[in-house]
């Protein structure tokens, strides 16, 4: 029998996906304690050496420095936010507990690059605001709230046909709960299970736990939130993936660079267990036998090797490295086969400069990746922010943008020669404001300056007359 903590299929098929992501944008700690998940052993290696030839091999997480740069590409500019000015002051703490929309989009971003998939929750407090003004709600701090549930958190999901479109009916999400303890200093959590879904078409929310005996126990009563005085019809829980806002899941956008980055892992662990038993000098002793089992011969400027028989030789075993080279190249092919897939920064310096319009060519398929995602993601916080505006009292059409111009636009010494020009001889549109303008826009002057300001700073920076001059 089904219980509230199994999953839909799909998570079952994706979660070991997930967690390669994870843990490649966690790093080298999290890589190396997954032990043989990643780094097999090799033919009858034993624990201890098994331990040192994982300790001796370097992660270089690609995929975070990748993940890392698109997402501040995305974030070079902040997100516009457009709502009404009575909800502005909701938005510095949008979960209430301290992080702001702007922050929760950037988490929001983060995710949908590592796993390809977030989930956002539009919630209000449990409680009648029946005959309460708006600022009598405010003094109770009764206000919604929105809180983002990565993928692995969303575990069981059902969709329905209803009003001539597929709706969400049901959505199940774990979440870790604090409970009482009798040492003040002690900390113990318990893993509890939301269930939102639709009862008899009214928007229900109501929370289980796996109890001792393995059954599934709820917490609580049913709850039916209210918004505008009546049960909602629909539940406000908004799934964002890489394409669209749909429950069915979307692969991790650079999980080919997480495959790629592991197995340059494993190249490096044997590369390095090659260097440790090749690089350092063997002796090599022939023609002597040992007098007893506890003999030893000591490497050094402080030990003689004396032997009696005259035909003994001692010399080192030298090994050219030609068997490492292969490893070394495979390395490097890994390398820039992460730079083709988005990791740049390991891909070394062209000595030539690229024109550019190449640059542009260049990076045209990346960008039109990274503004797909950054569409998507403004669409489903859109639709968020929407159901959080309604229940701030605020409904209307509010939105957020993120930003989809992810480089400078250039500027050539040509254009600003006719700009300066334009503005010099006063042609239509090159006014101090109109020049201000297009040197705003083509970000020759930082956003968010206004004209007066930039020329007060200007001014500030002017040279002082002399002393005598006028």
């Amino acid at each position: 029998m089904a219980k509230v903590d199994s999953h839909h299929p799909l998570y079952d098929s994706m979660s070991d996906s997930w967690q390669s992501c994870r843990d490649c944008v966690a790093g080298q700690k999290a890589i190396h304690a997954a032990g043989e998940r990643y780094l097999p052993k090799l033919t009858d290696q034993t624990d201890s050496d098994y331990q040192a030839y994982k300790t001796r091999a370097q992660f270089f997480n690609a995929t975070w420095r990748t993940i890392s740069a698109l997402s501040g590409m995305i974030f070079r500019r902040p997100p516009v936010i457009d709502v009404a000015p009575s909800v502005e002051p909701y938005l510095d703490d949008v979960t209430m507990s301290g992080i702001s929309f702007h922050i929760l989009a950037q988490r929001a971003t983060l995710e949908v690059l590592t796993t390809g998939r977030l989930g956002v929750l539009v919630d209000y407090p449990q409680q009648s605001v029946e005959g309460m003004t708006l600022a009598d709600a405010q003094k109770l701090n009764l206000r919604p709230s929105m809180n983002t549930y990565p993928a692995e958190s969303i575990i069981n999901w059902k969709t329905t046909w209803s009003r001539n479109r597929t709706v969400l009916s049901m959505v199940v999400l774990t979440e870790s709960a604090a409970l009482e303890t009798d040492n003040e200093f002690e900390h113990k959590t318990e893993t509890r299970y939301r269930v939102l879904d639709l009862f008899n078409n009214q928007y229900r929310v109501r929370v289980f736990r796996i109890n001792d005996k393995n059954e599934d126990e709820q917490v609580g009563k049913d709850l039916f939130p209210l918004m505008n005085g009546k049960p909602l019809d629909f539940i406000p829980f908004y799934f964002i993936g890489v394409d669209d806002m749909t429950p069915d899941i979307d692969d991790p956008p650079l999980n080919d660079l997480v495959d790629l980055n592991l197995d340059h892992y494993r190249l490096d662990a044997d590369y390095k267990h090659g260097l440790h038993f090749t690089g350092l000098p063997t002796p090599v002793v022939t023609g002597y036998t040992r007098e007893n089992e506890n003999e030893k011969l000591y490497v050094g400027s402080s030990s003689a090797w004396v032997f009696p028989d005259p035909q003994a030789k001692a010399t080192y075993l030298e090994y050219t490295g030609q068997g490492l080279s292969a490893i070394q190249a495979a390395k490097a092919s890994d390398e820039q086969n992460m730079a083709i897939l988005g990791a740049r920064l390991l891909s070394p310096e062209k000595k030539a400069v690229e024109t550019a319009q190449t640059a542009q060519i260049h990076r045209a398929g990346e960008s039109s990746i990274l503004s797909a995602i950054a569409s998507t993601i403004s669409i489903g916080l859109t639709m968020a922010l929407n159901t959080f505006c309604e229940w701030a009292g605020s409904p209307g059409k509010w939105s957020i943008t993120l930003n989809d111009e992810f480089m400078p636009p250039e500027v050539t010494p040509q254009e600003l020669a006719e700009w300066l020009k334009g503005w010099q001889m006063g042609a239509p549109g090159f006014s101090d404001q109109g020049l201000f303008d297009i040197l705003q826009k083509r970000e020759v002057v930082m956003p968010g300056v206004t004209l007066k300001e930039e020329q007060e700073r200007i001014a500030s920076k002017a040279p002082s007359l002399m002393d005598g001059e006028e």
